[in-house]
This record gives C-alpha cells, sequence and structure tokens, in this order.
C-alpha cells in the first residue's frame, strides 16, 4: 500500500512539475540576457507601436487600418515590421533593467508608494481604465508593473548619467552654449510686450469694423509720436486684464496666444510698434523688452548639458544592446500567437 501511494505521490509531482513547464513556457516571448520577456511586457511594445503606426499613417476606419496591415513596405510584411520593432524595444526595456539590477539599483519604498499612489488616481478616470484594459489589452496589475518598472530605468538612467560620465564628456563651454541658445532661441526667450486691445466682434458690419481699425491707426500714430503708452491702454484698452497689468504681457514662445499676437512679439525689435489683427480684434502692440543670451545664459549650458548626459547614456544603451550576452532568444510559437491575435490574423 505504502509503494502504491509513493507511486501515485511521484507521478502527482512529475504532472504538476509538466504542467508548470507548460505553462510557463507558454509565459514569454523572449530571453535576453537571462531574463524573459514576458507576454504583457511585449504585448504593451506591440499595442503601443501598433498605434503609432496607424497614427502617423492617418488611418482611422477599419478599412483603413485593414488596408494598412495587408499593404507591403518594401517588399517586407509591415506586421512583420512592427513585430520587430516592438520586440528591440522590448529587449532594450530588459536590458536596462538587468542593468539596473546589476548596479543594485532599486526604487525605495517612498518612491513606491508614490508611483502607485499617482497611478491609483490616474487609473479612477474610466477613459484611462479603458484605455489601459481595451486599447493596450493589459490588466491593471500588468499595466503597474509595466509603469513602475519604467520609473526604474529612469531613474537608474539619471543615476547612472550622474555617476559615470566623464565630466570632459558633458562639459558646456561659453561659446557651445551661445551656439545652442541661438540655435533655439526662439523656445528660450521671454518677451514683454505692452497692447492696446480695440475689440472686434463678428457681429459688427464692415462700417463698424473699419471704425475700430481707424482708431487703432490713430492710437499707433499718437503712441510714435510720443504720447504715453500706458495712459492710453488705461484710456482705450478693451482688455478685460488692462486695468491690472498696463496692457503688459510676458511670455514665452511656447504659451497660449493667439498665434499672430506671438508672432509679432518674437520677429519684433525692442521698441517696434505695429498692429496686429486676430481674432480678439485689433492690437496696438509695442515690444517692451526681449532676453538676451545673458539673461539665459545659464538655462542654455543646462539644456546642453542634460542633452550631452542623454547622449552619453542612449551611447551606453547601444553598447548594451550589441553585447553578445544579450542576444534575443525567441520563443517563437507564442511570439507569433500573441503578434497575430493583436492584429486579428
Amino acid at each position: 500500500m505504502k509503494k502504491i501511494m509513493t507511486i501515485v505521490i511521484i507521478a502527482t509531482v512529475i504532472a504538476a512539475g509538466i504542467i508548470y513547464y507548460i505553462l510557463d513556457s507558454q509565459s514569454y516571448v523572449a530571453r535576453v540576457g537571462g531574463q524573459r520577456i514576458r507576454n504583457h511586457e511585449y504585448i504593451f511594445f506591440l499595442r503601443t507601436q501598433k498605434q503609432v503606426t496607424e497614427s502617423e499613417a492617418g488611418v482611422t476606419s477599419e478599412q483603413e487600418i485593414r488596408e494598412l496591415w495587408e499593404t507591403t513596405v518594401d517588399g517586407e510584411d509591415p506586421v512583420a515590421i512592427v513585430m520587430n520593432q516592438a520586440l528591440e524595444n522590448a529587449k532594450e526595456f530588459k536590458v536596462q533593467l538587468i542593468m539596473a539590477d546589476q548596479a543594485k539599483f532599486k526604487l525605495t519604498d517612498s518612491e513606491k508608494k508614490e508611483i502607485n499612489q499617482y497611478l491609483d488616481n490616474w487609473l479612477q478616470n474610466e477613459e484611462n481604465r479603458n484605455y489601459v484594459t481595451n486599447g493596450i489589452g493589459l490588466t491593471i496589475s500588468q499595466f503597474k508593473d509595466i509603469m513602475m518598472k519604467s520609473q526604474l530605468i529612469s531613474r537608474f538612467s539619471y543615476d547612472f548619467m550622474q555617476k559615470n560620465s566623464n565630466a570632459d564628456e558633458v562639459y558646456v563651454s561659453d561659446e557651445e552654449a551661445r551656439e545652442y541658445y541661438d540655435m533655439n532661441r526662439q523656445n528660450m526667450d521671454d518677451v514683454t510686450v505692452r497692447h492696446i486691445l480695440i475689440s472686434v466682434d463678428k457681429n459688427m458690419n464692415s462700417e463698424q469694423k473699419a471704425e475700430k481699425e481707424k482708431l487703432a491707426d490713430e492710437l499707433l500714430r499718437r503712441i510714435e509720436q510720443g504720447e504715453n503708452m500706458t495712459e492710453l491702454v488705461g484710456e482705450y484698452s478693451e482688455d478685460p486684464a488692462a486695468k491690472e497689468n498696463n496692457g503688459e504681457y510676458t511670455f514665452k514662445y511656447s504659451e497660449s496666444y493667439a498665434q499672430e499676437f506671438k508672432d509679432w512679439a518674437f520677429n519684433a525689435k525692442v521698441g517696434d510698434t505695429g498692429i496686429v489683427e486676430t481674432q480678439f480684434g485689433y492690437h496696438i502692440m509695442r515690444l517692451e523688452h526681449r532676453t538676451s543670451f545673458e539673461d539665459k545664459k545659464e538655462l542654455a549650458r543646462s539644456e546642453l548639458k542634460a542633452s550631452k548626459l542623454n547622449e552619453y547614456y542612449l551611447n551606453k544603451v547601444r553598447q548594451w544592446l550589441n553585447d553578445p550576452d544579450f542576444n534575443l532568444v525567441k520563443n517563437e510559437k507564442v511570439l507569433s500567437k500573441i503578434t497575430r491575435k493583436t492584429f486579428g490574423k
């Protein structure tokens, strides 16, 4: 009897082992550096790459989407192209996690708590939850796993750059800072303009609008002849904020002002005056101030250094990806099954 029981137990253990092996072999799409790229990790990158490709192609209807994935690109299957790109992205993701682990870099408990709190708040929105479960096709726990790992990579990359980059590699000279500023001045500078708004209602007839334009021309002439613009703002401007700011605004080009308003300000020289027409009416403008390189030197230096640090890290990632120890070994059957399901094939 004992012998029979022993045989039964052994058989049960073997059966359990076989079942575990089968289930486990279905849980990943590839191996890299001894680590597995889990199914949900690949699904995240595959669905994301699919959505990006469809967005860039400008397709929205079911027919357009179907035609996109059925039309070869230079003789290649577009599904295979996206699959390989997603797999490379997943490999890059996993390799950075491996390098973080080798460096013994971890998120602190407080960091994990903060990230989880942010995700919980974000996921309270039904539209966000639907995007995760239907748009990406992940469970909430799988999505949170990806986001937590992404945050670990982000913080590891910053730590790695700070600890390993050579000072000479990321040094920024005054000449480099000046060149960077000149190339990015539109996005870095602040301008200060003063304006008088003569508002125009869309229901006005041509004669009423002409009267408004005539007033704007007259005010511009008076300013150019030396009258105090601040006083004219108080007397004529129909901008609701004029009483508080005397018609003065300081802003960056990226801010949400009327496009015509911004274009004039960033193309004018200090002291220039003019009239700009926007949806709000006629703006009698004067450029009061624009920042210079000296104002933005440290910002330019900081942004360029950050760019150099980022390039340094990306070069390191490329080196890691090309390391034979990180060659990708595909689990072809599972990889193909998930890809076909994602593309409805």
